[in-house]
């Protein structure tokens, strides 16, 4: 859902401010081209980033519910120990990658 709020935020003020300026046939390669353009954002996922950060800053100011896309809740899970060298006092082994 978060792309379509990006999509949002990048086209509408867009197309409604140049709508008062340009002329028809000159508005209408406007929105053929803007169309282009969206196309590729969404296909690198731009939209998706955009509208996170519009939901982000949405839920500081009123919650809304609606959670930015890939930060659901993090699972309570402990840490794993670190490996030591059998018990001595100076830390986890660092293994060092052989050339």
């Amino acid at each position: 859902m978060n792309h379509w709020i990006g999509i949002a935020i990048l086209v509408v003020p867009l197309l409604l401010i140049t709508a008062l300026f340009l002329k028809r046939p000159v508005w209408w390669f406007l929105v053929v081209l803007t169309g282009v353009g969206l196309g590729y954002l969404h296909t690198t996922g731009a939209t998706v980033e955009i509208g996170n950060m519009v939901l982000t800053e949405a839920n500081k100011i009123y919650p809304t519910g609606f959670e930015p896309e890939g930060t659901a809740a993090p699972a309570a899970t402990e840490p794993a120990p670190a490996a030591t060298d059998g018990g001595s006092s100076e830390g986890p082994v660092r293994t060092v990658p052989t050339q």
